[in-house]
């Protein structure tokens, strides 16, 4: 079977190359909307690949917050909230929402939120500044809570969208258990708000299970939803298990983001169709200045390794056009971004051949050791053919697994390793906020991997106060973006672009941020978790691919 589905590959391809040798390729279209039921079915059932920041995604599946990370200009909509109210600079009214239940079937209202937030300032999350903001809660009556802070923030409502709100019998059991990655349900159960039950498995930040199952919520406040019954989430696949699961066989992969050199393939596969639209996500490169006697301490060096590489090219030919150019390791697809990289040259473009004799000269022989998750070796292989021209080496250590690189990163300030650069699939899980990015500039932090930058930990502690829709806010954006360039903090690539293979019998609208909407999709009768008969023989013809703009 693989043998003929591979054969019909390179013969559809070889249709596009030469229309003279064999008949060009039709496209089948979507046409879902006829067979696409509106209704939850016993049985009905998807999976699904996650492999950057298992823990996040999860969370918003299962949990319910106050508001929730949208791709909004703002970042977040209402959720357990229905409004809000800005008193003054260091006081918040929220109203919440009425006859919501638990996952357990126990009441939500003002004591749930003010037990919840009293446990989470007891251990808060760190990898804001939130926990040195926000003062203390209170209740105004049933649905009705008030917040107060210690100094202006900003960033206030964004935070609400990441502060999991549990039930009374998980927070006596476990608490609110903050960290440098927030926290996530501790064990499986009926504990959260979302949409979905935690069935089987975890994701917790720094570690998760290969496997999750998820439960759809009786109690979800939206009683239409979700509308399919069952998900299962893998978190550690490698690249070619995704791919070969989705892209060649049915029933094992629904919905999995694929390198984009698998753009062709997932095109013309039998069963799956191919989405591609813009993202606020982000691939970052940290260089390693905490290193003892790194190399790369040396700014020079860092920005020789940026001038090396010619993002056109890499864009055009690794990327396959799914991204666009960007002067640092911020999506330019914030709008803060665009507006302060606006007049920033990209390094890597119109390198003249005497300054290139000029960057060998001082990268030639350089040998950096690599970590990355084997999904971005794609990637990887494009860069390292760049580095090569100059002399550079580059040795690997590959993991299927996210926490593998967290293990590295998160305990890098206290215990330097031995890495020089390291990749993360860094999804905009802050909503449409440079705050995504900017976290890892933050030296008291442990997602930074810069030794001491006084100039720029200034600037962030400006950047809190402002909201984003300030000119001050892209005053002091720009400034955080300015030194961040000169100074090379990080290997800067092109912006990507979402790349996901979909099964055809599932209908789905992905955010471009670092949420999945799954508890809007919805499948077709024709979906291999509910059919009775064979797959239709005319749906197994190359599917138009799903273009989306914004």
């Amino acid at each position: 079977m693989i043998v003929k589905i591979l054969l019909y590959c390179a013969m559809s391809i070889l249709a596009v190359a030469n229309e003279d040798i064999i008949t060009p390729i039709h496209y089948i279209d979507d046409n879902l909307d006829t067979n696409l039921l509106h209704e939850r079915l016993q049985g009905s059932h998807i999976k699904v690949s996650i492999p950057s920041i298992p823990y996040h995604y999860v969370s918003k599946l299962i949990n319910g917050t106050l508001l929730r990370i949208a791709d909004t200009p703002q970042g977040w909509e209402y959720m357990m909230a229905t409004g809000h109210t800005k008193i003054d600079e260091l006081t918040y009214d929220l109203t919440l929402r009425q006859g919501v239940k638990f996952q357990d079937g126990t009441l939500f209202d003002a004591n749930s939120v003010i037990k919840n937030i009293n446990a989470f300032l007891k251990q808060p999350f760190t990898y804001t500044d939130i926990h040195h903001r926000l003062k203390n809660v209170e209740k105004i009556d049933a649905y009705h809570v008030r917040f107060h802070l210690w100094k202006p923030y900003g960033m206030f409502l964004n935070d609400l969208a990441a502060i999991n709100l549990y039930s009374n019998a998980y927070l006596d059991k476990f608490s609110w258990q903050g960290s440098a990655t927030g926290a996530n349900t501790q064990e499986a159960g009926r504990y959260g708000l979302g949409p979905y039950i935690l069935e089987e498995g975890y994701a917790v930040g720094r570690k998760q299970t290969p496997r999750i199952k998820l439960k759809a919520n009786p109690y979800y406040y939206e009683s239409t939803k979700p509308y399919i019954e069952n998900i299962t989430i893998y978190t550690q696949l490698t690249t070619d298990e995704a791919v070969k699961m989705i892209l060649i066989n049915e029933g094992l992969l629904d919905i999995s983001p694929i390198p984009f050199n698998k753009k062709t393939e997932a095109t013309l596969s039998r069963y799956a169709k191919l989405l591609t639209m813009p993202s606020k996500n982000n691939i970052m490169i940290y260089f390693n200045l905490m290193k003892h006697k790194g190399i790369l301490k040396n700014k020079e060096i860092r920005i020789a390794l940026n001038k090396a590489i010619n993002q056109p090219r890499l864009l055009n030919f690794i990327y396959k056009n799914e991204g666009h150019l960007a002067p640092t390791e911020s999506s330019i697809n914030y709008l803060s971004i665009r507006n302060a990289t606006e007049k920033l040259p990209t390094y890597g473009e119109n390198i003249s051949d005497t300054e290139a004799q000029y960057l060998k000269s001082i990268l030639s022989g350089l040998e950096l050791n690599v970590v990355t998750q084997d999904r971005f070796l794609f990637l990887w292989k494009g860069i390292e053919y760049q580095l090569n021209q100059f002399g550079v080496h580059i040795n690997y250590s590959i993991t299927t697994s996210e926490k593998d690189i967290y293990e590295l990163l998160l305990t890098n300030r206290k215990n330097p390793k031995d890495w020089d650069m390291l990749t993360w699939g860094n999804d905009d899980w802050y909503g449409n906020h440079p705050w995504t990015t900017f976290f890892a500039y933050r030296t008291s932090s442990e997602w930074s991997s810069i030794d001491q930058d006084n100039i720029l930990q200034k600037y962030i502690e400006e950047f809190f106060a402002y909201p984003s829709d300030s000119v001050a806010f892209q005053e002091i954006v720009n400034k955080i973006v300015q030194r961040t360039y000169e100074n090379a903090y990080m290997l800067f690539l092109p912006s990507p672009n979402l790349v996901l293979a979909i099964n055809k019998e599932v209908f789905y609208a992905p955010s471009a941020v670092a949420i999945m909407p799954l508890w809007e999709a919805k499948i077709s009768k024709n979906h291999w978790s509910i059919r009775q008969d064979s797959y239709p023989k005319e749906r197994l013809s190359p599917m138009k691919p799903i273009k989306v703009i914004k």
